[in-house]
């Protein structure tokens, strides 16, 4: 039996929005805008995390994807690509979760 080709991707309002619009609607709490960066960045935030060695990668990519969103409202405005920004704040998220309290 051949392996079927991936479906194509489902259009989502989404489509050619840049990072600077998903993160406006995120500073707006919008819950697709979440969905949305984690679909974009999810993979990088998750390699950020096995890289700055936590031990609980799944809990901690959620508390970095949480402070982006706690702190969408202040990220500078006008990038058409914000991965410094969601990145950075990832990173600063993740290395919190593996100093000792």
């Amino acid at each position: 039996m051949a392996a079927s080709a991936d479906p194509a991707p489902v259009p989502t309002r989404w489509a050619g929005a840049t990072d600077d619009d998903v993160i406006r609607a995120l500073a707006a709490r919008d819950e697709e805008a979440v969905r949305e960066l984690h679909r974009r960045y999810g993979r990088a935030v998750y390699a950020l995390a096995f890289r700055v060695g936590t031990t609980s990668a799944d809990m901690d990519v959620q508390k970095a994807f949480l402070a982006m969103v706690r702190q969408a409202a202040t990220a500078p405005q006008g990038w058409p690509d914000a991965r410094l920004w969601i990145l950075g704040t990832a990173y600063q998220t993740l290395c919190k979760s593996t100093s000792p309290e």
